[in-house]
């Protein structure tokens, strides 16, 4: 005697004997997976949601079957267009180890591997989609960990001089495309050299964070990027900002960083604008002129050419262009 179950917003169907033991042997073998396994019908509407899909999505079945499958794209219907496009282009009907990510409970966003291929009845026919994902959060995250250490200071946590050259080139790129100011700010702080070789490196170090405290402090984090150049050096790209503004940024920092003046230890500073040539060496010479011009005027300061200075003097021959 056929089994009548009733399908989420469909008709009446009748399943033989032999189809319930197939899709009972079907789901045994998917319950054992960890992995997210799911299957829509040809509008996009989630049929089967395996036990894996629930305990990675922290969702039942119950509730997510009928539902749109581009409801748990972080992208939503963008990325499910994007898949069903590269979907209908690949050779074999197939699309494998697309890394998405996905909405989970509690707020959480997964990143996954997901492969995905039509299914098809008897005649060939696209009755659906079948999708396979694999939770790789863990891995995105040690690899983003990863970068971040070959980008930022060990020290003060700020950008390194490795990653000022390539964010200067592409905020550089990306002022002159959207037509929006960049400014630039370069720090030399007056009198450390003398602090550190009187009271030691771990003094001087303290020092350093503490300027780096001041300086992430002052600026829009999700926006400004700051970088410690070298030594007691530090450079800040403001996207967006004029010169006049960054000027007001600088002034803002050093007040944060005054504290440091009992330590003996000034801050001297210069702002510049990129030019409308959008010429890098032009910029950081600009910027580091305007330093060297506040520099100048302190009584007792030792004045000597930064190493952001050194590796864009040259114009021409020699200079490194970003």
């Amino acid at each position: 005697m056929p089994l009548i179950t009733q399908r989420p917003q469909g008709p009446l169907i009748a399943l033989s004997t032999d189809f319930i033991r197939v899709k009972e042997y079907f789901e045994a073998i998917v319950a054992s997976s960890g992995d997210l396994i799911c299957t829509t019908d040809v509008t996009g509407r989630v049929i089967y949601f395996s036990p894996g899909a629930e305990a990675m999505l922290g969702l039942t079945a119950e509730k997510v079957a009928g539902r749109p499958a581009h409801d748990f794209y972080v992208d939503g219907r963008a990325e499910a267009e994007r898949l069903m496009k590269l979907l209908r282009a690949s050779a074999d009907g197939r699309v494998h180890n697309h890394e998405t990510r996905m909405k989970a409970s509690g707020d959480r966003v997964l990143h996954v591997s997901l492969s995905i291929s039509y299914l098809k009845d008897a005649r060939g026919r696209v009755i659906g989609t079948l999708g396979i994902a694999k939770d790789v959060s863990d891995r995105v995250e040690l690899e983003r960990r990863l970068r971040e250490m070959t980008r930022t200071d060990d020290l003060t946590g700020l950008y390194n001089q490795r990653h000022f050259h390539d964010r200067l080139r592409e905020e550089a790129a990306r002022s002159r495309r959207q037509g929006e100011p960049l400014s630039m700010i370069v720090f030399d702080l007056d009198g450390f050299k003398q602090v550190n070789d009187k009271r030691g490196h771990l003094e001087g170090d303290r020092i350093l964070k503490d300027f780096s405290t001041a300086i992430g402090d002052s600026v829009r984090r999700e926006v400004d990027l700051c970088f410690r150049y070298g030594g007691d050096e530090f450079v800040l790209l403001l996207p967006g900002t004029t010169a006049t503004r960054g000027n007001t940024v600088a002034r803002r920092i050093v007040k944060a960083a005054a504290p440091l003046v009992k330590d003996g230890v000034t801050a001297s500073w210069g702002v510049a604008q990129l030019p409308k040539s959008g010429d890098a060496s032009e910029f950081v010479r600009a910027a580091d002129a305007a330093m060297f011009q506040m520099k100048s005027g302190k009584a007792g300061v030792r004045r000597r050419g930064t190493d952001l200075a050194r590796t864009y003097a040259a114009q021409g021959r020699g200079s490194r262009r970003v």
